[in-house]
C-alpha cells in the first residue's frame, strides 16, 4: 500500500507532525472552496477533507489553491501502485486538519 505524507506544523516541542493519505483507489482530488477533498472508490469509499491552518470560509487568502491540489495529485500518481510513503513537499498553506468521513 502506498501513502502520501501530508506535513503539518510542528508542535511546541518541535516534533514534526504529519498525516497519511492512502494513495490507492483514489477517485477524485479536487479543490472545494479552499479545502482539498479526496474521494475514494471501492471498499474504501471515504471522503477526506484537508483544511489549511487559519482557514476562514469566505476569505480567499486562507484557502488552498489549485496548485496545492496538483501537488497532492502528483504525489498520489508517483506512489500509486507502489508500497511505502511519498512526501508531498510543501503546500502553499500549512495543514490544520485531515478529516476522514465515511461516504
Amino acid at each position: 500500500m502506498g501513502y502520501v505524507k501530508i506535513n503539518k506544523p510542528g508542535i511546541a516541542s518541535g516534533v514534526p507532525q504529519f498525516d497519511l493519505l492512502l494513495a490507492e483507489n483514489v477517485a477524485t482530488i479536487r479543490l472545494a472552496t479552499g479545502l482539498i477533498e479526496v474521494n475514494y472508490v471501492g471498499d474504501l469509499a471515504n471522503n477526506i477533507t484537508i483544511t489549511p491552518v487559519g482557514y476562514i470560509s469566505g476569505t480567499a487568502s486562507t484557502y488552498f489553491s489549485q496548485v496545492d491540489t496538483q501537488v497532492i495529485e502528483n504525489a498520489v500518481g508517483l506512489i500509486g501502485g507502489g508500497s511505502g510513503m511519498i512526501d508531498t513537499g510543501m503546500l502553499s498553506k500549512s495543514v490544520a486538519t485531515v478529516v476522514y468521513a465515511a461516504a
